[in-house]
């Protein structure tokens, strides 16, 4: 009886830690947007969050085009199920 109680109580102390842990991952969130908006708002361009992210994507692909692996350099391995 008492080891229930104490996993019911280790439990419900997770889950407030867990919960904490998602309301401050939340609010730096909505910091981290508001900052973009405020900056945005400072250099006269008004804040999409979808050019943001493909202004993002545009700069992720350019950088691995530029990376040293080209198409020669891959080798095909076959590969076999073992079972």
């Amino acid at each position: 009886m008492i080891q229930r109680i104490v996993r019911a109580v280790i439990f419900g102390l997770l889950a407030l830690v867990g919960l904490a842990m998602a309301v401050i991952f939340t609010i730096s969130t909505v910091l981290a947007i508001l900052v973009l908006v405020v900056a945005s708002a400072i250099r006269g361009k008004p804040f999409a969050m979808k050019e943001y992210w493909m202004t993002r994507q545009s700069r992720r692909k350019a950088v691995q085009e530029k990376g040293s692996l080209r198409p020669a350099d891959v080798t095909d391995v076959e590969s076999r199920d073992i079972r």
